[in-house]
């Protein structure tokens, strides 16, 4: 686990300001516009495993491979719905086992992952405050930018490990996403994504300095 105190704020992008004050007259355009879109993504899907079931791919292989690249790529387009929606709808407080929420976020991040190795590790049973998805979708993205950081390495023989430990200690809910891989990039949207949950949710989001990681402060909902 992580134990240098010394952290770094993670600068929050106001995304509701960066799309202008009447953002609530366009929420419900979205939402028709991620209704169609998971629509259409249901519709490859199922022509993906037909497709795939009357196919063996011991006689074209190549096409199973193809299959196997679409099945991923849709997996991640449903991932990214899933930002988007949670980035513009919210949703109500609720109060859900921080296990749940570790494993729908490891769902959302499953496609982008590869070859890399997720943990998780608490001390007991810890309720976490949440809004809609906000919260698995912040873990799921953070995860997600640390995996594709350390794909940056040039070790083909390296295998990334990334370990979540969750405590609880003052009232205070502590989160710590650890990589054995490289440093994330500040400027990606998926960290100010981050920022603009957690901040939603009352959290905080910092970076270790000199650290491939990202802590998270909720308040304890006990």
């Amino acid at each position: 686990m992580m134990t240098d105190e010394k952290t770094v704020q993670v600068a929050r992008s106001n995304l509701s300001k960066h799309i202008g004050s009447e953002l609530g007259e366009f929420v419900p355009i979205w939402s028709g516009i991620l209704h169609e879109f998971r629509n259409h993504l249901a519709l490859l899907a199922a022509a993906t495993t037909e497709v795939r079931a009357v196919t063996p791919s011991a006689v074209v292989p190549e096409i199973s491979h193809a299959l196997i690249a679409s099945e991923w790529n849709v997996q991640r387009m449903s991932a990214l719905v899933a930002f988007i929606d949670a980035a513009l709808r919210g949703g109500p407080p609720i109060v859900s086992d921080l296990d749940q929420v570790i494993e729908r976020a490891l769902r959302l991040a499953a496609p982008a992952l590869g070859r890399v190795a997720v943990s998780f590790n608490k001390p007991h049973r810890i309720d976490v405050r949440n809004h809609g998805t906000a919260l698995e979708c912040l873990i799921s993205g953070l995860i997600i930018e640390l995996a594709r950081s350390g794909a940056r390495s040039h070790d083909p023989t390296h295998r990334q490990q990334i370990d979540v430990f969750a405590d609880v200690g003052h009232g205070t809910i502590v989160l710590e996403i650890e990589s054995s891989g490289l440093p994330p990039n500040a400027d990606s949207w998926r960290i100010a994504l981050a920022s603009d949950l957690a901040a939603r949710i009352g959290a905080s989001l910092t970076t270790p300095p000199a650290s491939a990681g990202f802590v998270v402060r909720l308040d304890s909902s006990s």
